[in-house]
């Protein structure tokens, strides 16, 4: 399904082409979440921002796969020396950095919230800026500062962002669930040669 969203999304792009930047996404999510966070979060996210496209650049000046902007990426470089000569135009230096930016927001939001609204609180800053989404969870108030309270003081925009990312990765998670057709053709196969 999600092969499906990807085509769908990035255009006369292959399947192949869609995964070719699988092992950043990985690796990245695996250096800045450990096993917290599934890597194809970041994969979903990249695809909602560029459609995967590594010389995207929006009309604000965000650049690349994960669209970052020149000042959020100076950011990154003074918190993480990793970046510090590394050029915001190569592929995986944008998937890191994007990824790593989710993992400082996500820190951010380690108050009293589910871990599923944690996880949306990270995309909706990431998307929206964090200022504005703490606003609006202080807007929401204890104790309803959940998804829902907070959402309803974020700009449509930043909530259909998020909205978006968590439909492309479900869809892909209940895709490794449900066996493809080609999948079922040979478990029904093999239940035909087994005895009975």
């Amino acid at each position: 399904m999600l092969a499906l969203l990807i085509l769908l999304s990035c255009g006369a792009a292959s399947a192949a082409e869609a995964s070719r930047y699988d092992e950043h996404f990985k690796n990245y999510a695996s250096r800045y979440f450990g096993n917290v966070l599934d890597w194809r979060l970041f994969k979903a996210q990249g695809i909602v921002e560029s459609q995967l496209r590594s010389n995207a650049k929006s009309h604000r000046g965000a650049l690349g796969i994960m669209q970052i902007m020149p000042a959020t990426y100076r950011e990154i470089q003074r918190k993480n020396h990793f970046y510090k000569t590394r050029k915001l135009s190569s592929i995986e230096t944008n998937i890191g950095a994007g990824i790593y930016f989710d993992a400082y927001l996500f820190d951010r939001w380690n108050l009293e919230v589910s871990s599923a609204d944690r996880i949306k609180l990270m995309l909706a800053s990431y998307n929206g800026g964090y200022a504005r989404v703490l606003r609006a969870f202080s807007k929401a108030g204890k104790p309803e500062n959940d998804w829902p309270a907070v959402a309803k003081y974020l700009p449509r925009e930043t909530r259909n962002y998020v909205d978006r990312v968590l439909h492309l990765l479900n869809a892909e998670k209940a895709r490794k669930i449900i066996p493809s057709k080609t999948d079922q053709t040979r478990i029904l196969a093999s239940s035909e040669e087994s005895p009975q």
